[in-house]
C-alpha cells in the first residue's frame, strides 16, 4: 500500500481523547482539531485504496437514552470542497431492549419507527426492529426497542404492546435483554479520492466518551502460507 496501514481518523487532540459529543466538528485538514478528528490523505489522486476497512471503538459507555450517533467516511480530492458521503455505519441507538411478543394483530412496515407501548407497564419506547414471524397473526418472535429511559423494562409477562399510531399488537410472552451500545464496529469500503475525513453527527444531547475511528487494511494481508511450510 503507498499508505500507512493504520490511518486514524478519530483519536487523541494533544495526548488526550476529546469526548464525541453534539459539539463534533469535522475536520477540514491533516491537522488534528481540538476533537481529534483528522483527514487523511491517502496518496496521489487514482490511489488504488480498495479493500479498506474502518473501525469505530468505544470506550466508554454513553448514559444518556434515545440518543443516536450515526458515523461516516467521506471522501474528496480536494481538502477544502468536494466531499462526499463514502460510507455509513448504521445508526447507533443508546439503549435498546430485546422483548419477545406474540403477534395479536399482525405488524407490518410501517409500525418500524413508531413508539412502542406496553399497557400495564407503562413502558414507552421506540420500535427499532422486528422479527418478520410478527407479520403473521400468532407469530412469536422479537422485537427491538429503543428504551425511552431506565425504567422502560418491559418486564412484565403477559402486558399487551402496541404500535402507537399503527397497526400491530402484541403480548409479551418472555422478558429479553437490554442491549447496550456497540463496543465496536466495523465496515469496509474502496476509494479512489485522495482524501478521506470522519463526520460524526450525535443527536440531542448525548455523549458518547471516547471514541477511536482509523482505517487499516492490515487484516486483508494474508501471509502466502505455502511458502512458510515450504509447499509447492
Amino acid at each position: 500500500m503507498p499508505f500507512d496501514s493504520e490511518l486514524i481518523l478519530r483519536g487523541q487532540y494533544e495526548g488526550a481523547y476529546v469526548d464525541l459529543d453534539t459539539n463534533d466538528v469535522a475536520p477540514t485538514s491533516l491537522t488534528v482539531n481540538d476533537d481529534g478528528n483528522v483527514c487523511i490523505d491517502l496518496g496521489n489522486p487514482g490511489t488504488d485504496g480498495r479493500g479498506l476497512d474502518c473501525f469505530l471503538q468505544f470506550h466508554d459507555v454513553c448514559t444518556t437514552y434515545q440518543d443516536t450517533l450515526t458515523a461516516q467516511i467521506c471522501d474528496s480530492d480536494h481538502l477544502l470542497d468536494g466531499w462526499h458521503t463514502l460510507m455509513v455505519f448504521p445508526i447507533i441507538y443508546c439503549y435498546m431492549r430485546e422483548v419477545i411478543v406474540t403477534a395479536t394483530t399482525a405488524f407490518v412496515g410501517t409500525d418500524l419507527d413508531l413508539v412502542f407501548t406496553a399497557t400495564t407497564g407503562t413502558d414507552t419506547g421506540v420500535l427499532r426492529e422486528f422479527s418478520r414471524e410478527l407479520l403473521t397473526v400468532g407469530g412469536i418472535g422479537k422485537c427491538w426497542i429503543e428504551m425511552q429511559d431506565a425504567g422502560d423494562t418491559y418486564a412484565t409477562l403477559g402486558d399487551i404492546v402496541t404500535c402507537t399510531a399503527g397497526t400491530g399488537v402484541g403480548t409479551i410472552t418472555k422478558i429479553g435483554r437490554v442491549i447496550e451500545p456497540w463496543k465496536q464496529m466495523v465496515r469496509r469500503f474502496s476509494t479512489y479520492k485522495r482524501y478521506i475525513r470522519p463526520t460524526l453527527t450525535v443527536s440531542a444531547t448525548g455523549n458518547y466518551g471516547d471514541v477511536d475511528m482509523f482505517v487499516t487494511d492490515r487484516q486483508h494481508q494474508f501471509p502466502n502460507r505455502l511458502l512458510m511450510t515450504g509447499g509447492v
